[in-house]
């Protein structure tokens, strides 16, 4: 399961070889919006949630506990609850390193080779960027369509949409990738 798990996550990252420009998943909750809110993470499995915010110290990001990361369970009336040890190991989880004051390159723990990136914008406001196509883009959002044929042992995605705003024009854009068989 853990392989499987690590696989679509790495291809969810990987494949960034279609673009198309479509609007996010309808009736799906959006998490209540906050000044220290960096991205979320959805799938058509359920409506639960996985949420990172910046933890902001002295005007800063804490160099200590950049980031929050914990999942509302919607499914549970939308109860905040930590993610579990296996989400943290495995998937969701993030492995953050501390590159200078106020920079941090971060990564899924299911994929280690797409970086994405922690700062304060020119607003001093936290945001998460990622490049994709050759296109850096501030990250709102990332949703996985999964397979109709989705089990606990078998993980398989149709394609991900990555939401979000080009760094330059602040433009929203969102990127769709399919996923070949």
């Amino acid at each position: 399961m853990r392989k499987r798990l690590q696989k679509l996550f790495y291809t969810i990252f990987i494949l960034f070889s279609t673009t198309t420009y479509v609007l996010g998943q309808e009736n799906y909750p959006a998490p209540e919006e906050t000044p220290t809110r960096l991205f979320y993470i959805q799938h058509s499995n359920n409506h639960n949630t996985y949420v990172y915010d910046a933890n902001i110290k002295n005007d800063s990001i804490d160099k200590e506990n950049p980031i929050n990361e914990y999942r509302i369970v919607y499914t549970e009336g939308g109860t905040i609850k930590p993610l579990t040890g296996l989400q943290k190991r495995m998937a969701y989880g993030l492995i953050i390193k501390n590159i200078t004051a106020n920079i941090f390159e971060m990564y899924l723990t299911a994929n280690k080779d797409t970086s994405l990136f922690l700062t304060l914008d020119s607003n001093f406001e936290p945001k998460v960027y990622v490049t994709v196509n050759n296109r850096k883009m501030f990250l709102d959002r990332i949703f996985v369509k999964l397979k109709n044929n989705f089990s606990v042992i078998r993980v398989e995605a149709d394609y991900i949409l990555l939401e979000g705003q080009d760094y330059y024009s602040k433009k929203k854009v969102t990127e769709k990738y399919f996923f070949e068989n």
